[in-house]
């Protein structure tokens, strides 16, 4: 029974901050649309954890899972995606009250409720100077017991990953400092410490081990996972990049061992991810030029005593970012095979920071570097490698008439630039050129799309001539009768490209060497008399 499995003081003080943090003048569709909800029956599986914590499922246009804890009104969850309190999570809180009060004298009490506060009165300008009493260190350890109380309220449950991100994040940053930048450092350090103790979650269940999804905790727990790494993100995205007090400085310095330590960590667990998290800390949160040469400097040490590739890469990143490019290439070259996909991202970079300079420092160095990167790379992955080189150097290539250069990168990377190469030439009209590359490769008329041969062939026949022929040649030297009836429907092709060009002699004597050269090919000439070729 909800009367007695609910505290009452509880429940009274949980309406008490709905209705101060949730005027009904601002709110009164929300409020009277979960009210109306709530009366038509349409909450539903009800449940109360220790007295305080709710949750349900509330049918509007579609079912929504609704939790709500009462000693906290403001963690409230639903599925609809509403940032602020929607009226899914009112029609559960006015079913749950109506079982315990009287939800009509609550709603008139909400109608006729004290006006709120004045947020501008009671609120303290920031000082220019926040006050930072508070470590690093200390916030972790307020973290940390508010992770073991959190836990053993909840540890029977079998979603505990999930609750750890939608119900633990916002407890932990309710209280953070109130200067801007510090806030957002706290927050950053909440997510730091959730990803770190999920990271651990999962490699006691040996998820860390790039396995499908076997189960639905495994898959919550990666939810959390991405959950709190886009929590990360969004921090660092909204740091100030403005000069900010020595105090706010120092928290920032306390703060490099914990991100290196989630690399050192974890940077084979989720290499990706990881990675990720650890170099977008390093571009927005820390800036300055000695802090980055001193990081770079250590990952370089630890990457020699723990032999680890992905410590390189990190410093690479970290030579980027201070501009030393040659140094950072030369850490690439090291592992071609895994610095593929950053060398592609720092092109582009270079490429869209409307700094051809430094574009083209890059470069010129980095383009001495593609064939490493080519033979380092798996046959499939070459040509997609290679597709994406040349489309960013078409693009500067575009804006700066750099058409020959990008010429020759296609020529160096053949074949793996086959398409982009093709496409280039037809777009230079440089039909000859295209069919010459496909000789180069070997190719026959029966490996290009028939459309483009076509289309080739109306430009001019002649230039298919050599791709017909070679279609012919290799059918006949399969020697069975199903190839020997493609050849002969290759013949014909053959054939109609002689008569447009009004050649028809060559035709005849190439009709009679083939057949000369197949004599002992019984087969064959019965397909080609078949085919009515013969005169």
């Amino acid at each position: 029974m909800l009367q007695t499995a609910i505290s009452k003081p509880l429940l009274q003080k949980a309406a008490a901050d709905l209705q101060r943090e949730w005027p009904f003048s601002l709110f009164q569709h929300v409020i009277q649309k979960g009210r109306e909800l709530s009366r038509q029956g349409l909450v539903y599986n009800v449940t109360v954890i220790d007295s305080d914590f709710i949750e349900g499922k509330v049918i509007d246009t579609a079912i929504h899972d609704v939790t709500l804890d009462l000693s906290d009104i403001s963690l409230h969850s639903c599925t609809c995606g509403a940032e602020d309190l929607c009226p899914h999570v009112l029609a559960l809180f006015f079913y749950v009250y109506g079982n315990v009060f009287d939800n009509g004298e609550l709603l008139r009490q909400w109608k006729q409720g004290k006006k709120k506060p004045n947020r501008k009165a009671a609120s303290v300008q920031t000082p220019s100077e926040p006050n930072t009493a508070e470590s690093v260190a200390q916030w972790r350890k307020q973290f940390a017991d508010l992770l073991d109380e959190w836990s053993a309220r909840h540890r029977r449950r079998n979603d505990w990953p999930y609750r750890l991100s939608h119900q633990l994040f916002p407890r932990l940053v309710k209280n953070s400092p109130k200067h801007s930048a510090v806030r957002l450092l706290h927050r950053f350090h909440a997510a730091l410490f959730l990803l770190d103790h999920l990271f651990e979650y999962g490699r006691e269940r040996g998820w860390d081990r790039g396995l499908l999804f076997g189960s639905y905790e495994q898959f919550s727990w990666q939810q959390d996972v991405d959950y709190i790494a886009d929590e990360w993100f969004e921090t660092l995205e909204r740091f100030p990049s403005e000069l900010l007090p020595p105090s706010v400085e120092t928290h920032i310095e306390q703060t490099i061992p914990y991100v290196r330590e989630l690399l050192l960590r974890w940077g084979k667990a989720s290499p990706s991810l990881v990675y990720s998290l650890y170099t977008t800390a390093w571009e927005l949160l820390f800036t300055k030029e000695a802090q980055r040469r001193q990081e770079k400097e250590t990952l370089i040490r630890l990457a020699t005593e723990k032999q680890s590739t992905t410590l390189l890469l990190a410093a690479a990143h970290l030579a980027f970012l201070l501009g030393e490019d040659d140094e950072a290439l030369a850490i690439y070259r090291q592992h071609p095979k895994e610095a593929a996909p950053f060398f592609i991202d720092w092109m582009e970079r270079f490429a869209s920071s409307h700094s051809p300079e430094r574009f083209a420092s890059f470069w010129a160095k980095g383009k001495q570097e593609l064939a490493f990167y080519i033979s380092a790379l798996p046959e499939m992955e070459r040509s997609p490698f290679v597709n994406e080189i040349g489309r960013l150097y078409e693009s500067y290539a575009r804006q700066h008439n750099k058409w020959d250069d990008y010429e020759k990168l296609l020529a160096a990377c053949f074949p793996y630039s086959a398409n982009r190469y093709v496409h280039w030439l037809l777009d230079q009209r440089r039909y000859h050129d295209v069919v010459d590359l496909y000789l180069w490769v070997d190719a026959t008329a029966h490996d290009i799309d028939p459309t483009f041969l076509a289309m080739l062939q109306k430009q001019n026949p002649a230039l298919v001539l050599p791709l017909y022929h070679r279609a012919v040649m290799r059918f006949v030297e399969a020697k069975n009768r199903a190839s020997y009836r493609v050849a002969v429907q290759y013949l014909k092709k053959l054939r109609a490209c002689y008569r447009s060009l009004k050649r028809m002699n060559d035709w005849q004597m190439y009709l009679e060497q083939l057949l000369a050269k197949t004599a002992r090919m019984r087969a064959f000439h019965e397909e080609v008399e078949k085919g009515k070729l013969l005169l």
